[in-house]
């Protein structure tokens, strides 16, 4: 059962009571990522996401912080990303309240000690350059830039190392005070606990606390005349290429009928191009396909690891896939096991309170809706080989495509060569 309240600062704080369960899972969601930064700021938001584990009065270090948690057997972590910051722990349900303690101790009264920011600078610019040094991840990130080039969604969550040398406390403040506000945030709990328990707790927290308010952002729109390729010349033993199209947007009707078309194409060994890149022609280990959505846009992404000898071959076999799912209606018996694939894969995630409870916190913090699963899982039974052909219609055009590649290519012409040769 699901609970779902308002506090009247604005907070929304979100209860899938689970009773069967062993443990109890807590999350806190803000509206802040990379979408919402200038480029004099960008990775602000991956930063404080940082420095919130770095010390509280109560608490004056990480280690006091993650011991606290990893002394009952549970575990504790943050992440952001392009819309989103997220502060999480799973424990036993015994201790719902030390862990709901620990992350609102963080959240609201992190202490962003200035030696703590000066020796965090080091690590997170560490952090960048373990993405620039790692092909398999640099590669998303020159996609990402051509998809968007000048809007912040085309820019790296993590930020530049030069923005992280110079950025000032007096930044960090003002950006954490103006985003971290109860009507920006939102506690989602899913476990062995009451809806009762957990708003009482979140209430006594966070209800002395004003407002604020959500933050907007530039709006994003792909547009292109033209197909681009992007070659980062380096002398390494594999080539990793990333190629782009546009994708839905995260309410757009027709989002269903695009995940489907993305297990059918990639997502898995029983894939079309896992099967037909690395199965029969032994272009790559490492192939497959990702869709990922925005508040107001999407991106379907291929990604493979190839010999670079072969990397134009391996462009050119996935981009005869794309053309087939638009070309071909695909056949009832795949279409039916695409559906199974993407329920199946969706119970059993939504089996760990942990996974619940960051599907009801991301739900609400960008959209103020949940979709039930039910709802979900009948737009998937509904989605036709129609549909499928219609939305590879839509999206699947030469002009649309962006290819980011990075490895040792002495051609850096003949990825763009391959692109416009393309039978999109």
């Amino acid at each position: 059962m699901v609970s779902i309240e308002t506090l009247d600062n604005g907070l929304r704080v979100i209860t899938e009571e689970m009773p069967h369960m062993r443990s109890a899972s807590v999350t806190i969601w803000v509206g802040a990522g990379a979408r919402y930064e200038d480029p004099e700021a960008n990775g602000i938001s991956h930063f404080i996401e940082h420095m919130l584990f770095k010390g509280t009065p109560k608490r004056d270090s990480n280690l006091k912080i993650s011991a606290a948690i990893e002394g009952v057997g549970g575990t504790i972590n943050g992440f952001t990303n392009k819309e989103t910051t997220c502060f999480l722990v799973k424990v036993p349900s015994e201790s719902f309240g030390l862990g709901l303690d620990v992350l609102t101790d963080m959240v609201l009264r992190s202490l962003f000690d200035p030696e703590a920011i000066e020796r965090e600078r080091g690590v997170v610019i560490e952090e960048i350059k373990m993405v620039r040094d790692r092909p398999d991840s640099w590669v998303h990130v020159l996609l990402e830039e051509m998809m968007w080039p000048g809007h912040p969604l085309g820019r790296s969550v993590a930020g530049t190392e030069d923005v992280i040398r110079s950025i000032t406390r007096e930044k960090v403040m003002d950006y954490f005070e103006s985003l971290y506000q109860p009507a920006n945030m939102v506690v989602s709990v899913a476990g062995k606990v009451s809806a009762e328990d957990v708003r009482e707790a979140v209430a006594s927290e966070f209800g002395p606390r004003s407002g604020g308010k959500r933050r907007n952002f530039a709006p994003a729109r792909f547009t292109s005349e033209r197909p681009l390729a992007k070659v980062e010349r380096r002398d390494i033993k594999q080539a990793n290429l990333a190629l782009g199209l546009p994708g839905y947007e995260r309410l757009h009707p027709r989002r269903y009928a695009l995940e489907i078309l993305n297990v059918i194409l990639g997502w898995g060994m029983s894939s079309r191009l896992f099967q037909e890149v690395r199965v029969k022609r032994s272009l790559a280990y490492s192939v497959g396909s990702q869709y990922s959505a925005y508040l107001d846009t999407g991106i379907m992404r291929v990604y493979a690891g190839v010999d670079p000898a072969r990397g134009a071959d391996t462009v050119s076999v996935v981009l005869e896939q794309l053309a087939r799912m638009r070309d071909e209606k695909v056949g009832d018996e795949e279409l039916r096991k695409a559906k199974d694939f993407y329920k199946g894969a969706l119970a059993l995630r939504l089996e760990d309170t942990l996974n619940l409870a960051l599907r009801n916190g991301e739900h609400m913090v960008l959209t103020d809706k949940i979709v039930p699963v039910d709802e979900v899982l009948a737009k998937v039974e509904a989605v036709t080989a129609q549909d499928i052909a219609e939305v590879a219609s839509d999206l699947f055009k030469k002009k649309n495509l962006r290819l980011a590649a990075v490895g040792p290519f002495e051609k850096e012409d003949e990825m763009a060569a391959t692109l416009h040769a393309s039978v999109l």
